[in-house]
């Protein structure tokens, strides 16, 4: 008579002789495994899509910062006084300049911002150099030339206005969703992600 142990030996050989594939245990491993696998993979894919959207949101909030920052400048270019001393132009541009470069500099290497940032960045050097041209030597003196001031920068400050339009212009259009595949234009060029 067998004792247990013989039995249970027996069994175990027994099992081991037939092929894994012949037990049911395999199969549902398998399915289990291969489950876990597909909703892994759907999980990769959304956290990629989330990740993307993240990204796109942050572009947008940003967009959104620079045009209100850009409009304010604008704003204040906007009420260029005629009467406008040497001193008080140099502190606007001044002002301009710092507030115009620091927010635009993160898109200076974007696609289709990079031109019209050079643009503006051109007209305020421009407007520097014309406000040197006319650097009054002797201060009591300033007074003399009627307006020289505001005539000598009107211009540049117009055209620094024109380019910000541009900019702000083309931040709108990159904050909008068309809904459909062509709306990749007025869609901000992003790395892909990984």
């Amino acid at each position: 008579m067998p004792t247990d142990l013989e039995v249970a030996l027996r069994h175990a050989i027994d099992l081991l002789q037939r092929p894994f594939w012949t037990h049911g245990e395999f199969w549902i491993f398998l399915a289990l495994g291969a489950g876990s696998l597909i909703a892994s993979i759907k999980a990769f894919g959304e956290a990629r899509q989330a990740k993307r959207a993240a990204t796109l949101a942050g572009r947008t909030v940003k967009l959104q910062t620079v045009a209100i920052e850009l409009n304010e400048v604008s704003h204040k270019l906007d009420e260029l006084d005629m009467g406008i001393q040497f001193n008080e132009a140099r502190d606007l541009l001044s002002e301009a300049s710092k507030r115009v470069r620091r927010a635009v500099s993160p898109f200076a290497e974007d696609v289709d911002l990079s031109a019209p940032i050079a643009a503006v960045l051109n007209a305020l050097k421009a407007a520097q150099a014309s406000l040197k041209a006319v650097r009054p030597t002797d201060p009591g003196k300033e007074q003399e030339g009627l307006n020289l001031i505001y005539y000598a920068i009107e211009d540049n400050f117009a055209t620094i206005n024109d380019g910000i339009a541009d900019l702000l212009g083309l931040f709108e259009k990159q904050t909008f969703d068309f809904g459909d595949e062509h709306a990749g234009a007025g869609k901000p060029r992003t790395p892909e992600l990984s």
